[in-house]
């Protein structure tokens, strides 16, 4: 048995990036708390990590407020990931109010996920915009209480998971990649390992060590046409890239159901990009280097075959 006291809670634990944290912190034998909608999928991904005895589950929502205020008492810290964009002021109101009961049951350190854009855009843009609200009220959550509080903020890039989503079914079936910006636009982007990764490293070091810092995170700045490139290297074909018109972008985005605010948002980065920013100074944080798109692509070959 670990005799580490420490007891970490986690939000959208059954998530790319909380189910990689899960099973970081279950490897450490720490005892872990993880918020899930779905039970029988939490059991089912979590299977494994269930028999060990550090993992429990706890089933709530972003509107059971009551079960997240009984369930966080007697955690030391939280992991807050908030997938909520149904509308700008969501992410604030969650994370706003999940911050306020987690620190009052006595929580000492909060690591909460918000975006690169916040750095880019500040309030500009309804990512960047829900995101900065976001934080704004953690931080003053924390001052409120500075000597017992701590907040660590984690802002990655554009995710490489993020090929999963359209981008794998034009690859498949038509050696493609679309998108409405020109073929030199770039993004920066980061491997969701990473952002977990860097998670349990910061859940699990003494709390003063991380203290208020925010950590942007970009392994790499690709345009499109070198990320299209990239594809052709590792599935031995050629790849593609295609700029779409705005009127086929829009109805393409909403077709998977998104706002107009955030379909907007989501153009206005496609055609414009992002700022040529890398984070390679985190492989100090993780002890290795941060994955590239070639490497995650390798890991991934079959979702594109």
């Amino acid at each position: 048995m670990s005799s580490n006291k420490e007891r970490i809670f986690v939000t959208g634990a059954t998530g790319n990036i909380g189910s990689g944290i899960i099973r970081g912190l279950i490897k450490k034998e720490i005892q872990t708390t993880a918020y899930v909608r779905n039970e029988q999928k939490a059991k089912n991904l979590f299977e494994n990590q269930l028999k060990t005895g550090y993992l429990t589950l706890v089933i709530g929502t972003y509107e059971t407020i009551d079960v997240f205020s009984k369930a966080i008492q007697g955690h030391t810290r939280l992991f807050l990931l908030v997938n909520a964009i149904n509308k700008p002021t969501s992410q604030s109101e969650i994370k706003g109010t999940f911050g306020k009961i987690a620190f009052e049951q006595g929580v000492r350190q909060i690591i909460n996920v918000s975006s690169f854009f916040v750095t880019e855009n500040g309030r500009k843009g309804i990512i960047s915009y829900a995101q900065m609200t976001a934080e704004e009220k953690l931080w003053t959550l924390v001052e409120q209480n500075p000597e017992k509080r701590s907040l660590v903020v984690l802002r990655p890039g554009a995710f490489m998971t993020n090929h999963l989503m359209g981008d794998v079914h034009h690859i498949k079936h038509s050696n493609k990649l679309l998108s409405c910006g020109s073929p030199s636009t770039a993004l920066v982007w980061i491997d969701i390992e990473d952002i977990s990764d860097c998670a349990v490293v910061i859940l699990t070091d003494p709390i003063e060590k991380h203290d208020r810092i925010v950590y942007e995170m970009g392994a790499e700045v690709l345009s499109n046409e070198e990320r299209a490139a990239i594809f052709t290297k590792v599935l031995g074909r050629p790849i593609v890239y295609e700029q779409q018109s705005l009127d086929d972008f829009f109805k393409q985005q909403a077709s998977f159901g998104m706002s107009h605010a955030f379909i907007y948002d989501r153009a206005t980065y496609a055609i414009n990009g992002m700022k040529k920013t890398t984070t390679p100074q985190l492989a100090f944080v993780l002890g290795r280097p941060l994955g590239t798109l070639e490497a995650w692509i390798k890991k991934n070959a079959q979702a594109f075959t």
